[in-house]
């Protein structure tokens, strides 16, 4: 009896294991640089971090971006590949890294990814959605299909919960939304819209809700939002001397394995600094090291992005 391979898709200069802050400017800068580019991130969206734990809060210490809202930074990081052809894999969690010729191959539960980089980062790890104890519910918000359902008894306190409620009492769907506490996370607006659709009628709102609350009739669509926790289970096997959570790296971003590169939290360049600012360098420094790596015809300092100019098509002119 002989297991069947994962499907391989067609190699990339890049590939990229992260969506978060990290991984989507790499990503940018590796496509600023003419390369071809592959992004996978564990989760069903792209922000890392910013998307899943806090989308609601106001981050300071991003440049040119003063007290912005982690979700409307993670907007404009995606809007800054808009240009380019990058190829994003979502609900993609890396599992194996291995040799492949002169560059590198990751597997996946369901495929496998040949490129001649890989920039890890990955964060604190994949960011996993907390069991519910209703194996039917759903328990990530977007889910990767959003089935159709008249009712739903959306349970949670985080940012999710609210956005859940709103995007499904917008569409039509009967919502009863539920919380051990009094009160629900998200953005002002956010907030403020979920009053009104309460007050409508829209929203079914029990905070706080009894332990053994639950709504009558019984929903069709059960969700149960409690939070996240990251995994860095997958990535540990990986050849690259671990110091504990963090993986040793040059200033480069350049980890023990050659054309292997991380960036952001996991690197031990920054020493204790989780800074996003430090992301940024982190990330640019990795995908122009990179780039030089897979074309050394290309030079490791990329010159001056005003310099150039970036055509509707995603060709750097």
């Amino acid at each position: 009896m002989t297991s069947t391979p994962p499907p391989q898709h067609g190699p990339t200069d890049i590939l990229i294991i992260g969506g978060g802050p990290a991984g989507l400017y790499a990503a940018f800068y590796a496509a600023l640089r003419g390369l071809s580019v592959r992004l996978l991130e564990a989760r069903p969206e792209l922000g890392g971090q910013l998307a899943a734990l806090y989308p609601d809060r106001v981050v300071y210490d991003v440049p040119a971006a003063p007290a912005a809202y982690a979700a409307d930074i993670v907007a404009q990081l995606v809007r800054q590949l808009e240009p380019f052809d990058i190829d994003i894999r979502l609900n993609t969690l890396a599992h194996t890294l291995e040799a492949d010729g002169a560059g590198w191959r990751v597997g996946t539960p369901g495929a496998s990814y040949s490129a001649g980089a890989v920039i890890l980062a990955a964060g604190m790890g994949a960011l996993l959605p907390r069991l519910a104890s209703n194996a039917h519910s759903l328990t990530d918000w977007p889910p990767s299909a959003v089935p159709a359902a008249p009712s739903a008894w959306i349970q949670g306190g985080v940012p999710q919960a609210t956005r859940a409620a709103l995007e499904l009492a917008e569409a039509g769907t009967r919502v009863t939304l539920s919380h051990r506490r009094a009160l629900f996370r998200g953005t002002p607006a956010q907030l403020s819209r979920l009053e009104t659709l309460r007050q409508h009628g829209q929203i079914d709102v029990h905070a706080p809700a009894a332990a053994d609350f639950a709504p009558v009739p019984p929903a069709d669509l059960n969700i149960h939002l409690n939070g996240y926790l990251p995994d860095l289970s997958p990535l540990l096997p990986w050849p690259l001397g671990w110091q504990g959570e963090y993986v040793p790296a040059e200033g480069s971003g350049l980890t023990e394995l050659l054309g292997v590169y991380v960036a952001g939290d996991l690197s031990s360049a920054g020493g204790a600094f989780k800074l996003i600012a430090l992301a940024f360098a982190q990330a640019a420094l990795c995908a122009n090291h990179a780039a030089h790596h897979v074309r050394p015809e290309l030079r490791v300092k990329p010159g001056h992005s005003s310099d150039r100019r970036i055509t509707p098509k995603g060709e750097v002119v």
